[in-house]
């Protein structure tokens, strides 16, 4: 028998290549299986929590754009060019400070023809009343010449008050939109808006500003300045929510309940309280309605701005001395509530629940469990209740506690 060749270190190399590439693909193949066997449920998948009674309480989120309580759009009542900007944006203003000025010449000359026309009239009507000769229906028709004179003495002056614009209240000056030798229209007869609805009844009722010229809007939750208007005037340190909410959640919203609103894109809280809820729907042809909703915000100090937009919670009940349990410790059999307790084995033993209502991930068990239970519940449910609002008055309750 011929002698064997001794083995090459290339062959030796060949081999340690082969077995690298079963060991790797047997070690594939273990870890796929491992990943997509099932695994049976036990301790590992389960938490034990227990039932708590703790004061709970259900709320309605709402988006919208935060806007002034009270915002003044002015513009000049007449027409002219103009002289003066007196404001700039940013700056403060009082009640009856000076905005801008146009040319008044043209409003005095008219001044001056009014007086003069009045001053004819009533020699006239001396005249008439002087002659004898005079009837009655000839005084009466001089009187009422004297009269009409007097009015439009009296309009004359009024436009001549107009050609300096003046400040309605008291706020910061938002939007200047006009410049020194711009021409301006007149506005025509100064009106007042509320929320942003503009009406014909004046500034009666809006105490000291019945003397105030110009106004074209003196909004009442307006998110900005109306169209055409020269100067936006709002108050800064009192702001509201214009949001709206949806028809399942319409109901349940009143005025006077409490709210929290955080500007978007924030850590800012502060409190607010609801104004007024809508009963009108608004929406285009095949979008779910939406009704309005305003938020007046109670913190004055906070710094917020017009048009940004911020989000609100708004508590809709508080339920004091509730017995609830995580949502997730709950299964449901159709429309039977169930929950599992710990009985020995690793799944648990079925009970029969009634729940009622929902408190974030909490929910309500009206009966078939106790204070103190035992409930097996998914690993990593949340136990605590939902945040409470941070302005509402403090009162203890009961932290839900869980344990292994």
């Amino acid at each position: 028998m011929p002698p064997r060749s001794p083995r090459t270190p290339w062959s030796r190399r060949r081999w340690v290549t082969v077995i690298g590439v079963v060991l790797l693909v047997i070690a594939l193949v273990a870890g796929w299986f491992a990943l997509v066997s099932p695994r049976s449920p036990g301790a590992a998948d389960t938490e034990v929590v227990r039932v708590t009674r703790s004061n709970e309480s259900t709320s309605v989120s709402v988006s919208g754009v935060i806007s002034p309580q009270q915002q003044a759009n002015v513009s000049f009542a007449v027409a002219g060019t103009v002289n003066a900007v007196s404001v700039k944006v940013g700056e403060s203003v009082t009640a009856g400070q000076t905005l801008a000025v146009i040319d008044d010449r043209d409003l005095r000359n008219a001044v001056t023809l009014a007086q003069a026309q009045l001053d004819a009239a009533r020699a006239q009507l001396r005249t008439v009343k002087d002659a004898s000769s005079s009837t009655s229906a000839q005084v009466t028709a001089v009187q009422a010449q004297v009269t009409s004179a007097q009015a439009s003495l009296d309009q004359a002056r009024s436009r001549l008050g107009d050609a300096t614009l003046t400040a309605p209240l008291a706020g910061v000056v938002a939007t200047v939109d006009v410049e020194v030798g711009d021409q301006v229209g007149g506005g025509g007869v100064s009106t007042s808006s509320l929320a942003g609805s503009a009406s014909s009844s004046g500034l009666s009722g809006l105490s000291g500003l019945s003397g105030a010229s110009g106004v074209s809007g003196l909004a009442s939750g307006s998110s900005g300045a109306s169209s055409g208007a020269q100067f936006v005037i709002l108050v800064p340190d009192a702001w509201q929510l214009d949001a709206t909410v949806g028809t399942v959640d319409v109901a349940s919203l009143k005025a006077g309940q409490s709210a929290v609103v955080t500007p978007k894109g924030t850590e800012t809280h502060v409190s607010g309280t609801v104004d007024s809820v809508g009963i009108v729907a608004s929406g285009a042809a095949g979008q779910a309605a939406t009704f309005p909703v305003t938020i007046k915000v109670n913190d004055t100090t906070s710094r917020l701005f017009a048009g940004s937009s911020a989000d609100a919670v708004v508590t809709t009940e508080t339920v004091e001395n509730v017995l609830t349990l995580p949502g997730n410790a709950l299964s449901y059999d159709g429309s039977t509530a169930q929950v599992r307790v710990p009985d020995g084995s690793t799944e648990g033993r079925l009970v029969t629940v009634t729940t009622g209502r929902q408190f974030g991930d909490r929910t309500e068990i009206v009966s078939g469990l106790a204070v103190g239970d035992e409930v097996l519940s998914p690993v990593g449910t949340a136990v605590s209740a939902p945040p409470t609002n941070p302005f509402a008055p403090s009162t203890p309750s009961p932290s839900p506690s869980a344990s292994r």
